[in-house]
């Protein structure tokens, strides 16, 4: 429902965003996450059709966004990063007035508007002009009219900012009902948002993808961030060894404690392997006194920084493909 193919974007000399693809499928949310200023809200912009890309091809719901714009739009729900609210109208009548843009026919504009007022929990301000809701309500104003129409594809562009925790979750089980049937493509740096409601991840950084997989499947990419985390005291080249030798320890760190003189203080970058402590624990202890010892588990969050320091240093993107 949403295809990307090598799509490059440029304002003037300066490249925005370089010769990314990946696509999301029908019945599927994608979490797009990435820092601010990684290139989210333009490829965003890109796909809603509120720019061109340079190079490349954006498709939605099977329509070139470069040709055939007006045809795209019909089949498209797009809430941007500040919601597009009129504010001299109350919610009611600005609901109204985006229903009979989008073309909704005016036997179904009613049902359209009481369906996404219930939706996004609106009953209590529809008549209440828009620039007297609070930014909470203005989120769910904007996320009810990319609602209306009943598109194939909704873009969201950082969709729970402002809200209260009520309201986040209420917002994101809109969000993953309306996925069931439909293609979601989420822009975010909130990385709870992504673990809840998201199928992949792409992850973006200086206008690259860095990564395409399942919140599950980053977690494995990056080994670096499952690690086992110790303080021994005893010989360097004898813990080195020992620890080295366990199955399952992919690759080990040593530096000096920065506290007790006589102390190393090791990481172990590990296998998701729940016995290898235990193993880890017995080569320590085997050639030293062992103070300390600690499983770090990935995190979403340890995953993406991972993908940010890695990509920092290199020219090219790296793209990890969903795990079978």
């Amino acid at each position: 429902m949403i295809e990307l193919q090598n799509v490059v974007k440029r304002y003037g000399s300066k490249t925005i965003i370089h010769n990314i693809s990946f696509d999301v499928k029908k019945g599927e949310i994608v979490g797009f996450l990435g820092p601010n200023g990684a290139g989210k809200t333009t490829t965003m912009r890109m796909i809603a059709g509120f720019t061109e890309a340079t190079s490349g091809t954006v498709k939605v719901a099977g329509f070139d966004m470069a040709s055939q714009r007006d045809q795209a739009a019909t089949r498209l729900g797009y809430l941007p990063e500040s919601p597009p609210l009129y504010d001299i109208l109350d919610v009611t009548s600005y609901l109204t007035f985006v229903a009979r843009a989008k073309g909704v026919p005016t036997a179904r504009i009613q049902q359209n508007l009481d369906r996404v007022i219930s939706a996004c929990r609106l009953e209590a301000v529809t008549t209440k002009e828009c620039y007297k809701l609070s930014k909470g309500y203005r989120q769910r104003v904007g996320l009810a009219q990319a609602l209306l129409g009943e598109p194939d594809v909704l873009l969201l562009d950082e969709p729970t900012a402002g809200l209260d925790p009520g309201q986040i979750q209420e917002t994101r089980e809109v969000i993953r009902n309306f996925g069931r049937d439909h293609a979601v493509l989420i822009s975010t740096h909130i990385l709870p948002e992504v673990t809840l409601i998201c199928q992949r991840v792409a992850i973006i950084n200086g206008g690259k993808i860095l990564a395409v997989d399942s919140p599950e499947g980053l977690q494995r990419a990056a080994d670096q961030s499952n690690s086992v985390l110790l303080d021994a005291e005893g010989d360097r080249q004898a813990l080195e060894q020992s620890l080295r030798s366990v199955d399952g320890v992919l690759d080990i760190i040593i530096h000096p404690h920065p506290v007790r003189a006589v102390v190393f203080s090791i990481e172990c970058r590990v296998q998701n392997d729940m016995g290898v402590e235990g193993r880890i624990a017995r080569a320590a202890t085997s050639v030293s006194e062992l103070y300390r010892l600690e499983r770090r588990q990935p995190t979403l969050e340890n995953v993406f920084l991972s993908y940010i320091d890695h990509d920092s240093g290199k020219s090219k993107s790296v793209e990890h493909k969903e795990a079978a």
